[in-house]
């Protein structure tokens, strides 16, 4: 069995890796380079994510993008900062808009989905889950499910996406990451990398933005050891 997993670095999609690597599946990870300020540190991280699970790592760059829209995540506009407390309020849909970059996900997928087609493959796992799919249209199943109805008659091998987290919470990811690494005798979370923003070192995050928070609040209830470096 093969399969395909975009791999940004950050938590989810290092579970959904983990998740694909404990089916059995041959891994091919894919981080992509669309211009965000935190490229460097999220390629870091799936490269040494890779280099620990065994498994084939390439990097896909994409300059157009950067071409799109006026998202904070390839400009030079500031990435919104977030309390703890702000995580489930109105203000999350604010944040959503500033980091939000027109059809990312959408264009992701269909390169995985070539990749996948050429290599064999028949599944492409995406990390995408409950918690952003509150504000994150394209973080949904609807959406997944729409785009393997595109993949019916855009693939010849028909390969199907794979959302193993579309249900669950942060906390529930983290939970599902720990048992997994586990069970595989593996530590890779504590190389993900959630932060916006480039800190001038790998693994080390802000602490501030909305993606270090979930991630912060994630393993506080979870109950289980941050290990990640946090600025603030």
């Amino acid at each position: 069995m093969k399969a395909v997993t975009i791999l940004s670095g950050g938590l989810d999609s290092t579970v959904a890796t983990l998740i694909a690597k404990d089916l059995g599946y041959k891994i091919t990870a894919i981080t992509f380079n669309y211009g965000q300020k935190a490229v460097k540190r999220e390629v870091n991280s799936a490269k040494k994510i890779c280099e620990i699970l065994g498994i084939k790592h390439i990097v896909v760059d994409l300059p157009f993008v950067k071409q799109f829209g006026k998202s904070s995540l390839i400009t030079e506009k500031e990435i919104p900062k977030l309390k703890m407390e702000e995580l489930d309020t109105k203000k999350t849909y604010e944040t959503m808009k500033s980091v939000w970059v027109p059809a990312r996900n959408l264009i992701m997928l269909s390169i995985a989905s070539g990749f996948a087609e050429a290599l064999d493959a028949e599944k492409i796992f995406i990390g995408i889950n409950k918690e952003e799919g509150i504000t994150f249209p394209d973080n949904t199943i609807e959406f997944v499910e729409a785009f393997n109805k595109v993949l019916e008659y855009g693939t010849l091998n028909k390969v199907e996406v794979e959302a193993p987290l579309y249900d669950k919470t942060k906390e529930e990811i983290v939970k599902l990451g720990a048992e997994l690494e586990k069970k595989l005798g593996v530590e890779v979370l504590k190389y993900s990398y959630s932060c916006y923003k480039d800190n001038g070192e790998d693994f080390l995050h802000c602490g501030k933005c909305e993606s270090c928070m979930r991630r912060k609040r994630a393993f506080l209830m979870a109950g289980l050891r941050d290990k990640t470096i946090y600025m603030e």
